[in-house]
């Protein structure tokens, strides 16, 4: 008895360093500067309407700076190209507070699909966004907006390669099946036995 409560325990000790071991390579961030903690846009591209938006210091998300974007008329446009594992899911994600005023927007596109729009943006804190996507080995993320009376705060835009169990997870999974199955024979024999 005092085996099979071992041989339990440190499956579930290797199990867990398993998964914190995954977990830790999915916590890179794709994107660059996607906090905009440089202090302005570095790392992003901006197109579109270019007018009444900027990095500001202020009540940022995540550290001290964010996204002021106010473009009058039509969307201006953030956005990045970078490199990941082909046909790896993605966790995309993004914060957006607004006022509900309008004409206002904000759009979240992956490789000109776009899975997340809002018109007009909410009158809501920061709240987050996300989806997920498959990646193809080169991908671009957009962001649009528009505020035409105010502003939008986005911050803590940030793209995840979702984790994958290694090999080895696998194993100790196979494992686990085979001393589970080993001890149900065990006990239908003893009760065989009795």
């Amino acid at each position: 008895m005092k085996m099979r409560k071992t041989v339990v325990l440190s499956c579930f000790v290797l199990g867990s360093a398993l998964a914190g071991n995954s977990a830790a390579r999915a916590s890179t961030n794709l994107l660059t500067n996607g906090s905009f903690e440089t202090g302005n846009l570095s790392g992003w591209d901006f197109s579109g309407n270019t007018g009444a938006t900027g990095v500001i210091n202020g009540a940022a998300q995540d550290g001290s700076f964010l996204l002021w974007a106010g473009p009058v008329g039509s969307d201006g446009i953030i956005s990045q190209t970078f490199s990941d594992t082909p046909g790896q899911t993605l966790i995309i994600s993004g914060w957006v507070a607004g006022n509900g005023s309008s004409p206002s927007d904000v759009s979240f596109s992956f490789n000109g699909d776009t899975p997340i729009t809002m018109n007009p943006v909410p009158d809501q804190p920061y709240t987050q966004y996300t989806f997920t996507a498959t990646a193809t080995g080169t991908d671009t993320f957009a962001v649009s907006f528009r505020n035409d009376p105010y502003y939008i705060s986005l911050d803590n835009f940030s793209i995840l390669e979702a984790p994958t169990p290694e090999p080895s997870t696998y194993i100790l999974m196979g494992i686990g099946v085979l001393g589970m199955a080993g001890m149900a024979y065990k006990k239908r024999n003893l009760i065989a036995v009795s």
